[in-house]
């Protein structure tokens, strides 16, 4: 499939979703990371830069809006379809950089930032289905839902087997990181899976080789599951 762009007010209203959650996300990691332990560590650290990240999660929307499939210009692609798209990959977008650096620095997601994300996209998810034109809504739940299933089942097997395998926010990131792909192609949540163990692959041997100890490492799986979400969202009309 090409790429085409979503052209006009979509994209401004991909731009201003974003902007007004990181905004929020900006002004009150205190409040959402609702440690004080975590917030005195991630106040020190060197990544953690609250404007600069909201504006990354900007510059990351518009790209995501941009390089949409040329459906969001098509015919069966509605008004209510462009906005609740908007809707979606700009929250997406904002939580995105925080998320990152928070779960590199404190290895750690957020539930008062998952939480509202999994909540608002599930609320686009279920409008687009119900008042949109689209078929990419009804197929954003299923892959989201399946993602959710699959991750619990890996997470509650290392469990089982005392083997650290991911951890609870890892699975209930799940829901967005397969969902989010799935209004750019059907087959993007594949292609994600496949990106972001390639990229926590090699995080781990990096961190292994750092530490000199594959046994003793230890990564944060978030950042992998992140990036592949775009990633493979994007190349995937293209690859598949």
């Amino acid at each position: 499939m090409d790429i085409g762009v979503l052209h006009g007010w979509p994209i401004a209203a991909t731009a201003v979703v974003s902007a007004g959650a990181g905004i929020l996300l900006a002004r009150c990691p205190t409040w959402w990371l609702a440690d004080d332990g975590h917030s005195a560590v991630l106040a020190k650290a060197r990544l953690f830069r609250p404007l600069p990240l909201a504006i990354l999660g900007v510059v990351l929307a518009v790209a995501a809006a941009l390089l949409f499939p040329d459906t969001g210009a098509a015919p069966g692609f509605g008004s209510m379809d462009r906005l609740l798209l908007a809707l979606s990959l700009g929250a997406a977008a904002a939580a995105t950089p925080f998320l990152v650096v928070v779960d590199i620095v404190v290895h750690r997601l957020p539930d008062r930032i998952v939480y509202p994300l999994i909540g608002l996209e599930l609320l686009a998810l279920v409008l687009g289905q119900l008042l949109g034109e689209s078929a990419i809504w009804g197929l954003g739940l299923i892959a989201g839902g399946a993602g959710v299933l699959f991750f619990g089942v890996l997470y509650l097997i290392g469990r089982v087997m005392h083997v650290a395998t991911m951890g609870l926010g890892d699975v209930k990131l799940a829901f967005i990181v397969f969902c989010v792909p799935t209004l750019f192609s059907a087959w993007a949540p594949a292609l994600v899976f496949i990106i972001m163990m390639l990229i926590a692959g090699i995080a781990a041997l990096v961190a292994a080789a750092a530490k000199r100890s594959l046994s003793a490492t230890t990564i944060a799986f978030g950042p992998a599951m992140l990036s592949g979400m775009w990633f493979g969202s994007v190349l995937a009309p293209n690859l598949l």
